[in-house]
């Protein structure tokens, strides 16, 4: 045994000394390909994965997947998820990263950076149906031009990002092998917060939606207008978008899994009966999750990482990143980004497993 392994080394050197040899997982998932898309009168950038079954007169399951505030289509891929396309490849899923709107600012020592974020709560309201969504000394963000005037609590983007969003899955429909029953909607941070808006404000479209770290403000929790299964995934650390609903660290106010979740399922007697769930991808971590409605058209996963804070479920604490830097695919859109740490495909995040177990566990679209 001994000998055969160092002869297969050996072998895997001279490969390597000849550019055969090179990461398993790495040379097995294709780059992404950058499309653009004009909608309102703006050029908006979004990037596809294809899978190695792929075929163009085929039917595969696509996910679109939502970048957090101040980062981009490619950074969310490389550096949030840590490599979120190698479970697309496994899963056989076409993925699609949609680019937020963005803007440069300049911050307090005269430093310029480019914001990013998406219009998930309509027009960057200051204040919603329950009342002001930050307290009276919240940390000031940046006001997206656009918005005119954003008050004391706006700093989302002001953009038709449900428009765009809806544009792009007609284009992708019509120009890619798409099962149209089973798309689905996913998203970090602000692209969670906004994936939670347009599941509800177009729930036909899709056949599941997942948050994580990320959930509209108190007052604009919704109900699809279709039944749609839910996941949540969330640190019980996290302080930038606390999943209990207290008020974060920079004074802003998310509404909490539990109230997503009621108004998800509102008027159903399944919503008030939460049971245990788990799965053999978290079956030995420490995540705690509960369910509603399970088995169902309307089925709400909710998953709490005790330890976790705002970073990508299953992710070390030194890989956690808000994706504020651009692949060399995107590089010459956003020149003011930095370049992404490549993913390291030897760390497994169960968040990354767990979101396709539960598309596929949603794969009927009915």
């Amino acid at each position: 045994m001994i000998q055969r392994l160092a002869s297969v080394a050996l072998l895997c050197v001279l490969l390597v000394l000849a550019g055969a040899c090179s990461d398993r997982t790495s040379s097995t998932v294709a780059p992404m390909t950058r499309y653009v898309l004009e909608h309102d009168e703006l050029k908006r950038e979004y990037f596809v994965f294809l899978p190695s079954n792929y075929k163009s007169g085929g039917s595969h399951p696509v996910a679109l997947f939502m970048h957090g505030y101040g980062g981009s289509a490619t950074g969310v891929e490389a550096e949030v998820t840590n490599g979120l396309t190698r479970y697309a490849e496994e899963y056989g899923y076409i993925m699609v990263f949609p680019q937020g709107t963005w803007f440069m600012s300049e911050g307090p020592s005269g430093e310029r950076w480019q914001v990013t974020s998406w219009n998930h709560i309509s027009d960057g309201f200051d204040q919603g149906p329950a009342g002001p969504i930050c307290t009276a000394d919240a940390e000031p963000f940046p006001c997206p031009p656009e918005c005119g005037s954003c008050g004391e609590c706006g700093w989302a983007s002001c953009h038709d990002d449900v428009g765009f969003i809806k544009a792009l899955i007609a284009r992708i429909s019509q120009e890619l092998g798409v099962d149209t029953a089973r798309v689905y909607i996913s998203g970090w941070g602000n692209g969670a917060m906004m994936a939670n808006r347009i599941a509800c404000e177009a729930s036909e479209l899709f056949a599941a939606a997942a948050l994580a770290g990320g959930r509209v403000e108190p007052g604009f929790e919704c109900m699809p207008t279709r039944a749609l299964p839910l996941l949540q995934m969330n640190g019980g650390a996290d302080e930038t978008v606390p999943f209990d609903g207290r008020v974060s660290d920079t004074g802003f106010s998310y509404a909490s899994t539990s109230a997503i979740a009621e108004h998800w399922n509102n008027g159903e007697a399944c919503a008030a009966k939460k049971e245990r769930w788990t799965s053999q991808t978290i079956s030995h971590t420490a995540v705690q999750c509960t369910v509603a409605c399970t088995n169902s058209d309307r089925e709400s996963i909710d998953c709490l990482w005790p330890e976790g804070d705002h970073r990508w479920p299953g992710t070390p604490g030194a890989r956690g990143s808000d994706g504020s830097c651009v692949s060399q695919l995107q590089a010459a859109s956003m020149p003011d980004k930095t370049l992404c740490i490549e993913p390291d495909y030897e760390l497994e995040a169960w968040g990354s497993r767990l979101l396709f177990e539960f598309f596929d566990r949603h794969g009927n679209g009915e």
